[in-house]
């Protein structure tokens, strides 16, 4: 082992933590790990990730990480001006990214669907619109000979009208309130710096699952009743509802749950998802 790797090893065996202790912390597999303290670099994805992996690693034990990133960087040769890729998945050939990208393509056909969806009932609705003026002109003897009676009978209804749209009113507000609680709340994530994420709906199914999101790669907004996140570092903005809510900027992991109301509770470590 070089550098690196006995400082990373020293460290952990001084905090008395195994690599599966580890890996549910940081969310880094591992093989990952144990290719870091052995200084296999080959083992390990791209050098953006790589270097992720070394930052937050040192970050759980305690150690600065920026003697330990240049290191890396001097071993394998480059001077650090690689940036991110496009796109976190776009070169990550993992089981899960592959798993986020066939539902990214999903998410983006049922967008198209739905357009083409809206656009024709907006075509139905001007055809029936412009239909039903012609049905005016036919329909207007008969509006004419029962308005006599009609002015009566709403003469009489008044009171009756008037309860009736009371409850009618009761009730479209209850329709609404029924809407609001279906549609569940709005979560996006959107990331400030390179961060794990693991995020699942209320029924316990991955939303973001267990990936490493760059800086500006934001996912969402999701819809859900409630839902369990964790999160390999506090670099990371969490927006419920449209509105950003309070997260605790740490270079520690964290989690938490969001109720139906919108509310963050923080999650201990071992409540935390692990997306495995």
């Amino acid at each position: 082992m070089g550098v690196i790797g006995n400082t990373l090893a020293e460290a952990r065996t001084r905090r008395g933590v195994d690599l599966d202790e580890v890996h549910a912390a940081t969310g880094i597999r591992p093989r990952y790990l144990r290719a870091i303290e052995e200084e296999d670099w080959n083992a390990l994805p791209e050098e953006f990730y790589a270097r992720s992996f070394v930052r937050k690693y040192a970050q759980f034990l305690g150690v600065d990480p920026d003697p330990l990133v240049d290191e890396y960087r001097r071993q394998v040769g480059t001077s650090g001006s690689a940036g991110a890729p496009t796109s976190p998945f776009a070169t990550t050939n993992s089981r899960r990214a592959d798993a986020l990208r066939r539902r990214r393509k999903r998410q983006a056909v049922y967008v198209w669907i739905g357009t083409g969806l809206l656009a024709a009932a907006i075509v139905v609705a001007i055809v029936l619109i412009a239909s039903g003026g012609g049905n005016e002109s036919s329909g207007g003897k008969n509006v004419a000979a029962k308005e006599g009676g009609g002015a009566k009978k709403q003469a009489r209804g008044n009171g009756g009208g008037q309860k009736a749209g009371g409850k009618g009113a009761e009730d479209d507000g209850r329709t609404s309130r029924r809407f609001f609680r279906r549609k569940g709340v709005a979560l996006a994530i959107e990331p400030t710096a390179e961060v794990w994420a693991c995020v699942l709906d209320a029924r316990g199914k991955p939303l973001v699952d267990g990936a490493t999101l760059a800086p500006g790669e934001s996912v969402g907004p999701f819809h859900s009743k409630g839902y369990t996140a964790a999160f390999g570092n506090g670099q990371v903005d969490v927006k419920v509802n449209g509105k950003r809510s309070p997260t605790p900027n740490t270079p520690s992991p964290m989690g938490f749950t969001i109720t139906p109301q919108g509310k963050l509770h923080a999650l201990p470590e071992g409540k935390r998802p692990s997306c495995e």
